[in-house]
């Protein structure tokens, strides 16, 4: 779709929006228009960084919302190439709510398409406490003068997939809770061979990112404004990753279609996104014998996970429909639908541990699993983030690839990703 046909497409849905009462609703006031009773109401929301699948949105989000508020619709529009938040706002031709995660508000925030909820989260009685506090956390740190940009809807979280049936081809134990990367790195040693000629893989490690999560590695520093991917603790997690990449064939051209398609990846360190996918090739009749674990963990970090990635729900500055989209925000993270999504596989971010307690009950690919490795471990604090902060992270996979292929030693790496890294934060300091 070019730029052009985005445009008309959205305008049709923002203009049906309001051309419901014959008339274009003011946007001013944290309290967006005043909408009648009853008066039909179509939103639009925009999703872009946290996935959510039209058959999720339809039950968590549309849903419960029309069930509750007959009156309002919502249509989902997916990001791509084309529908990026730049073009939105260039086109003058918003969304009213966004589903997104932290990189995604920060985005929306650089280019003044915000709204603070914090009038509309003290008008509704809007309950905070009912969340997880890291997650509420992570959110009020992407208001730097004490702005609250969105609401929690759900978590995702970490944790190491397997292969059972390889397990038992090579007769290899199961991997347990509580493991170390280094264990988990011997098991991968283990699997990993060219059996009658199919290679067979031990384990992809999943991001570094993750890894410096578990360290509570910053790669920037807010008060010298420079970046920081040199230390120690860098070098310790690129050679735990390096560690798992030069295992002698253990280098997977694509490590979901090795996991999920072919069978020949025996561990995936991953985000929970996983059972989704896992749960469609059942419902396709191509059920995997899986099962999951706890995230491997550093030993000078024992049961510290990934920070808890946060998919979350802002609203625009611009839309006319602010009750009505702050509605939506009621409705998705209410103690009912925040149930049902978790019985579907999307963790809560509700706080209560009995709704936890259900967690993929309704998921068929999850029956026998061993559930209770997702909450083995405690995530980690979420570190401070902002837009130098990204571009310091920018660097992290390049200098990894580079380590990996042999183009670089890791302290050559880290030195010159963080020079690279300061160059670019210099440049944007500049605009300022």
């Amino acid at each position: 779709m070019k730029h052009t046909s985005l445009i008309a497409v959205l305008s049709v849905l923002i203009l049906a929006s309001s051309g419901c009462s014959g008339r274009v609703e003011p946007s001013g006031g944290s309290g967006g228009s005043v909408v009648a009773d009853n008066e039909p109401v179509k939103l639009t929301m925009y999703q872009r960084g946290a996935n959510i699948s039209d058959e999720e949105f339809r039950v968590l989000i549309a849903e419960p919302v029309k069930k509750k508020y007959p009156y309002i619709d919502i249509e989902l529009i997916h990001a791509d190439k084309d529908k990026t938040p730049e073009s939105l706002v260039s086109s003058g031709v918003m969304p009213d709510l966004v589903f997104t995660n932290a990189l995604g508000v920060r985005t929306f925030n650089e280019l003044n398409a915000m709204e603070d909820l914090s009038t509309l989260i003290k008008a509704n009685g809007f309950d905070l406490n009912r969340f997880e506090p890291n997650v509420i956390e992570t959110i009020k740190s992407l208001g730097a003068q004490g702005q609250f940009y969105a609401v929690p809807f759900s978590i995702n979280f970490t944790a190491l997939f397997y292969n059972k049936d390889l397990f038992d081809k090579f007769a290899i134990p199961y991997p347990k809770d509580g493991m170390t990367w280094e264990e988990v790195i011997d098991l991968a040693k283990q699997l990993t061979r060219l059996d009658n000629g199919q290679q067979y893989y031990g384990l992809h490690p999943g991001g570094v990112e993750l890894k410096s999560e578990q360290l509570s590695l910053v790669s920037f520093d807010p008060n010298t404004k420079k970046a920081t991917l040199s230390g120690d603790g860098w070098v310790r997690i690129f050679q735990a990753h390096k560690a798992v990449t030069d295992i002698p064939g253990n280098q997977p051209p694509n490590n979901l279609a090795a996991f999920q398609i072919d069978q020949t990846l025996a561990m995936s360190a991953a985000k929970g996104a996983r059972i989704g996918e896992l749960e469609d090739l059942y419902n396709q009749g191509k059920a995997l014998n899986w099962d999951l674990v706890s995230f491997p963990t550093f030993r000078e970090a024992p049961r510290i996970d990934a920070e808890a990635a946060t998919h979350m729900l802002m609203m625009t500055s611009t839309s006319n429909h602010k009750e009505a989209a702050f509605k939506v925000m009621e409705v998705v993270t209410e103690e009912a639908n925040q149930s049902e999504m978790n019985k579907r596989g999307r963790l809560t971010s509700l706080k209560d541990p009995k709704i936890k307690e259900n967690f993929g009950a309704n998921l068929h690919s999850l029956k026998g699993k061993n559930v209770k490795g997702i909450f083995y471990n405690t995530p980690a604090v979420n570190r401070y983030n902002d837009k130098f902060t990204d571009l310091a992270k920018g660097q992290i996979t390049t200098a990894i690839n580079r380590v990996i292929k042999g183009e670089a030693d890791i302290n050559t790496a880290l030195r010159e990703a963080e020079e690279l890294a300061n160059k670019q934060i210099e440049t944007e300091l500049k605009k300022q």
